[in-house]
């Protein structure tokens, strides 16, 4: 790994002239024995100015070297924030700093700001570049930075072309490079101890159905600055505010709730049952926000999956009833995912309800839930024939974590609570930077990220075209082994 701000480059730059004395007694600052994996930030909005003040600062393997966005402001935000990353990952907390030590602290660790992302790659030395910019882009800077021999970070959704995730997947493989994609649920511990409890434990059965839906009551438009003047910085790079800051809404840089909200719920659907769906159809339409936009603010979808014994998602049950075939019954089976994204009412919210013969699992990401039915043979407080020794409960439902519980899940739901102390975007990022050092393969690999976009596009065409869209197994098949979508940790 690089070192970019080691000790002598800070002295260098902070010197006797900063006040900091040369003494290494003296200084207020710890300096890491390991090297930093040093990173290239591109995109310093809304969700890159969120990664690099939480993620990014509760990973202290990570140093933010440089920082890449055309709009100034954001720019600007995003280096001020990574100064205060990189200075967070030095200074030593044990030690209470004056405010001048700690604005000193910031000044030696203060990035280089970019405008063009291919300027930054060929004048600093990176290990990684992460990516958090609109939809329509990611493809070009991903390619360019595997080119470039860096490790990437990509915010979801991947790609909004197949053959665009495809092409990144094959140049992984051929740059022996690894894409994160920012599905950040795959780091989530809650949805870790759901998904083994399904494997595992198996408390729900039969995974049969998966009802899972975003809703919210806004405009999803983001305000501009009607008095920002396009500087000639920016200029090759924004036409119009309007456009640059609410891509989302236009069809040209963005596939709407599809690529913008639903593929965190696919993915979900897809790990949990291992494999991808077969086929998909659906509606929706811009039946409420008439304001200009280009995207639908309403999506409903069915996806099937067909499971067989070869998907860790499969599961064998016994007969129920007399009138059931004893062989058919275990023979490969569907299951449906019931999708929608609404604009206009929030009470159902976001979530996923993993439903099975035997239970149901509750998935947010701030809470999950489990739901037993009659016929489970797990017993929760020793209650009921067969109850489960101490040992057994405690890996279904682990103690130490705190959840805030509604009425109804005091009333009916079990919650399933973790030991952790760190935000999501924090685990992820601490993920990114071990897998790099260690020569690992991320969970929301590059395959992933493919299988998302071909759900999350399968699922726009099949709405567009009003049409059901069949899911080819060549869109995701290679000739060339390709990292495993279904880890679980």
């Amino acid at each position: 790994m690089s070192d970019k701000v080691n000790r002598r480059n800070f002295m260098k730059t902070a010197g006797l002239a900063t006040g900091v004395m040369a003494v290494a007694s003296h200084i207020p600052f710890s300096y890491a024995q390991n090297s930093k994996v040093n990173v290239g930030c591109v995109g310093t909005g809304g969700q890159g100015s969120f990664h690099v003040r939480d993620g990014l600062s509760g990973a202290t393997d990570i140093q933010i070297v440089a920082v890449t966005d055309v709009y100034g402001p954001h720019q600007k935000l995003g280096v001020q924030l990574a100064r205060i990353s990189n200075a967070k990952i030095y200074l030593d907390p044990g030690q209470q700093l004056t405010d001048a030590q700690k604005q000193k602290a910031m000044a030696a660790y203060k990035p280089q700001g970019y405008y063009d992302y291919r300027k930054m790659l060929e004048s600093e030395t990176l290990d990684a570049v992460i990516i958090a910019t609109p939809l329509h882009t990611h493809y070009q800077i991903v390619m360019d930075a595997l080119d470039a021999g860096k490790h990437v970070f990509c915010e979801k959704t991947m790609c909004y072309e197949i053959e665009q995730a495809r092409d990144i997947v094959m140049k992984c493989h051929e740059k022996n490079l690894f894409v994160q994609v920012g599905h950040q649920r795959r780091y989530n511990p809650l949805y870790n101890k759901a998904l083994m409890m399904v494997r595992q434990e198996g408390v729900i059965g039969r995974l049969n159905h998966i009802d899972a839906q975003w809703h919210r009551n806004n405009d999803w438009r983001r305000p501009i600055n009607t008095d920002h003047v396009i500087t000639p910085e920016e200029a090759p790079f924004i036409q119009d505010l309007e456009h640059h800051m609410n891509w989302r809404l236009y069809q040209a840089t963005s596939r709407g709730l599809m690529t913008e909200l639903a593929t965190h719920q696919l993915d979900i659907a897809a790990w949990f049952l291992d494999c991808l769906p077969k086929r998909v159809y659906g509606c929706g339409g811009l039946d409420y926000w008439r304001d200009g936009r280009e995207i639908d603010d309403n999506v409903n979808l069915i996806y099937e999956f067909e499971l067989d014994q070869n998907s860790r998602g499969y599961y064998a049950i016994n007969a129920r009833s007399s009138y059931q075939d004893k062989v058919a019954i275990n023979n490969p089976y569907s299951v449906r995912l019931m999708y929608s994204s609404i604009t206009a009412n929030a009470k159902k919210g976001c979530s996923e309800l993993i439903e099975g013969d035997e239970g149901t699992l509750e998935l947010t990401e701030e809470g999950s839930f489990y739901y037993q039915e009659p016929t489970s043979k797990v017993s929760w407080g020793g209650q009921g024939s067969g109850s489960p020794s101490a040992e057994q409960a405690a890996t279904v439902v682990t103690s130490g974590g705190t959840l805030k519980l509604s009425n109804k899940a005091q009333q009916e739901g079990k919650p399933i609570t973790v030991d952790n102390d760190k935000s999501v975007d924090q685990l992820q990022f601490i993920r990114f930077s071990e897998d790099i050092k260690n020569g690992g393969m991320p969970k929301a690999n590059q395959i992933v990220g493919l299988n998302a976009t071909i759900m999350a596009m399968s699922g726009f065409t099949a709405i567009a075209e009003k049409r059901t869209v069949e899911i080819d197994p060549a869109w995701y098949t290679f000739d060339f082994p390709t990292p495993d979508p279904g880890v679980v940790s």
